[in-house]
């Protein structure tokens, strides 16, 4: 079976987006199934992948109406059994089988809240983009029931071209390096809270500074609150908004921003904090909750899908919007004694054992066959 993965991003790739590929490329390449595998990047990543390509083709695509042409003239060249695209898009390839995958939930669910003006349009754009793969490839694939729910339901897929895909997540390597981030220097020695992902209004923060605002007022609990994720242009906008809701509830001084982290130094964050939060109010497949879970740490999550659906038993919960709600989950989290919080952790740990590459490779192999089978 010869395959073309075709990654039409708009432009580069995210951190989250290189790993499930230098994950997949691999494991595809190696199953007896497949005799071919033609893989089409971005300018200017394919040295990103240059490990991961050994014995797979590797072509540059641009996402534009001129790149896109040249990439019809390939594929037809090529003639792959079935063409497959990531990154919700879809191509007419003259009637051959393709298969498209929906990994980003916040422009189909939540494409305007909050959001300036310009995030909107994009989102908007990549909504309309997801709604025409879904409308037309042969498979699409879901990577959570979270996610198929709504396609089905909100956009009436028929559920018969729809399949689930969960990605994996690995194991924390045994006496990895895992040093402080740079930005948490005046953090010291104290325990602290843990949040990271897209600075982004549908990260949902106003929650935990809700919380913290509870905390330090009914319960004089005043932790230190570390926030990962990349400080960029977008999110300038809503950093600002939480930074005044915080100085109104008087918490401030305890919130930290770490910026975007290494692999090593989430790892530290995940291995030190008292409790991971997950405020987000739109997820696909939170890679964030997978490694969460992999480090075995004691979580605490909002209780909109498809936050449970991955957590399951190994977190606490609070209602998403009710600070209160939340502020009472981490004060059980942070309270819990030392041998139970070694049972939530062991829990936490062999939940994410439920959610291998191996089994995310052969699902996708599984839906690409389908697809093959079932035609357009």
């Amino acid at each position: 079976m010869k395959i073309a993965l075709v990654n039409l991003t708009g432009g580069g790739l995210s951190g989250g987006y290189l790993k499930y590929l230098r994950k997949l490329l691999p494991r595809l390449r190696r199953n007896s199934a497949v005799s071919k595998l033609h893989v089409f990047l971005p300018p200017g990543a394919q040295p990103l992948l240059s490990p991961w390509l050994q014995e797979a083709d590797g072509f540059t695509c641009e996402d534009t109406r001129q790149g896109r042409a040249l990439l019809k003239q390939q594929l037809r060249e090529l003639s792959p059994d079935v063409v497959f695209f990531p990154s919700y898009r879809w191509l007419d390839l003259g009637g051959r089988p393709t298969v498209s995958m929906i990994r980003n939930m916040e422009p189909l669910a939540r494409p305007i809240a909050g959001n300036r003006l310009i995030d909107m349009a994009k989102n908007l754009g990549r909504a309309y983009a997801a709604w025409q793969a879904c409308r037309h490839a042969s498979r699409v694939i879901a990577v959570s029931n979270y996610v198929r729910d709504f396609l089905i339901h909100t956009w009436h897929v028929p559920a018969e071209r729809l399949g689930v895909v969960y990605h994996g997540v690995d194991s924390p390597r045994q006496g990895a390096f895992m040093p402080t981030p740079a930005n948490l220097g005046g953090l010291g020695p104290q325990p602290f809270l843990f949040t990271a992902g897209s600075i982004r209004p549908a990260r949902g923060l106003e929650d935990l500074v809700d919380a913290l605002g509870t905390l330090a007022t009914a319960q004089g609990f005043r932790p230190p609150l570390v926030v990962a994720g990349e400080l960029n242009s977008p999110a300038l906008s809503y950093h600002q908004q939480i930074m005044a809701r915080a100085k109104r509830r008087g918490v401030a001084e305890q919130l930290h921003w770490a910026g975007q982290l290494t692999t090593e130094e989430m790892s530290w964050c995940y291995t030190h904090c008292q409790a991971m939060v997950m405020t987000s109010r739109v997820e696909a497949c939170p890679n964030v909750a997978l490694e969460a879970l992999s480090h075995g740490c004691r979580s605490v999550a909002a209780t909109n899908p498809p936050l449970p659906e991955f957590f399951a038993d190994a977190a606490s919960y609070y209602t998403p919007g009710d600070g209160d709600s939340l502020a009472a989950a981490l004060m059980k989290a942070v309270q819990t004694p030392a041998g139970e919080r070694e049972a939530f952790s062991q829990l936490a740990q062999q939940r994410a054992g439920q959610f291998t590459w191996e089994k995310t490779a052969a699902g996708t192999l599984r839906e690409i066959k389908l697809a093959l089978r079932q035609g357009k």
